[in-house]
């Protein structure tokens, strides 16, 4: 890689990685392994090719939709508030009642209490029918 620099300053900075002049003193294999290692070591995006003009307009734009993102963010907040989320014990109910690794006899633990799972019934095969435990 030190030599493919010197070549280029060598050159007078008119050779490109894998362009190679003869006189570099290294085997072509050696040089363009050199070249390859140095085309994935300095790949330049296509960012870094835009104008300096470019590079601003896109940096306003980007500042104009967070701006806006923000001002979104702000107005629908009444809205956000107004919706409570759901209690974690109502979470934790409907997650056992759609748990598909329940077997009959599991003992599960809803808002409600605790209740053994006995199997799914009901048309569609889905429904869970759970026994309450009675309290001792």
């Amino acid at each position: 890689m030190i030599m493919l620099v010197l070549v280029m300053l060598a050159s007078g900075g008119e050779c490109f990685a894998g362009d190679v002049p003869a006189s570099a003193g290294a085997s072509t294999s050696d040089a363009s392994t050199s070249a390859d290692a140095i085309n994935t070591e300095s790949a330049l995006g296509p960012d870094s090719l835009m104008s300096r003009e470019d590079w601003k307009r896109r940096i306003s734009e980007a500042r104009k939709r967070a701006d806006q993102a923000r001002l979104d963010w702000k107005l629908q907040a009444p809205l956000r508030a107004a919706i409570p989320p759901d209690p974690p014990e109502k979470i934790a109910t409907q997650r056992v009642l759609n748990d598909d690794t329940l077997r009959p006899g599991d003992v599960v633990s809803t808002d409600k209490g605790l209740f053994v799972f006995r199997g799914r019934s009901g048309p569609d095969g889905d429904t869970p029918e759970l026994v309450p435990i009675a309290p001792r």
